[in-house]
């Protein structure tokens, strides 16, 4: 059977390849003029957070996650374990989403910091957390769902 691509699938394999982009051509121009390009680190770095925390909904969504499968196939009670621990997700992402959400509003509203290299509102890096914690609680919610349901 054929497995479906989500959406998020797609923005990850795009900001995958931006970076790739971004990070070759730092290289390249390290190597052929001698001189680093300064913003290629704030963009990678950011990337790199939204790509994994894009993964963690997909994973989510997909119940692949990491599991002890020794202690989980002995437990008889395995539909409650996960639930329990797919509860314990909801709430440390609520938490993400509410801290990253509070981080950008002060950002935005107070603080005004910018980026080192480019000068642009630091915001715009970090507004990407809770919109994609926004999706990964969506995606925990969905699994959880589907854990009731078949189980």
């Amino acid at each position: 059977m054929e497995e479906k691509i989500e959406a998020e699938g797609y923005v990850a394999a795009v900001l995958l390849l931006i970076m790739i982009l971004v990070a070759f051509i730092n290289v390249v121009t390290r190597y052929l003029f001698h001189a680093s390009i300064a913003f290629t680190e704030e963009v990678e770095v950011a990337f790199f957070v939204w790509v994994t925390f894009l993964g963690i909904g997909m994973a989510f969504r997909r119940g692949s996650h990491l599991a002890m499968v020794f202690v989980r196939d002995r437990v008889p009670i395995r539909k409650h374990l996960i639930i329990f621990g797919q509860i314990l997700s909801l709430i440390l992402f609520i938490v993400v989403l509410y801290l990253t959400a509070r981080y950008v509003y002060l950002d935005m509203t107070i603080y005004h910091s910018t980026t080192m290299a480019l000068g642009i509102p630091m915001w715009i890096y970090t507004i990407g957390m809770p919109i994609i914690s926004i999706l990964v609680i969506f995606r925990i919610i969905q699994s959880m769902k589907g854990v009731i349901k078949n189980a």
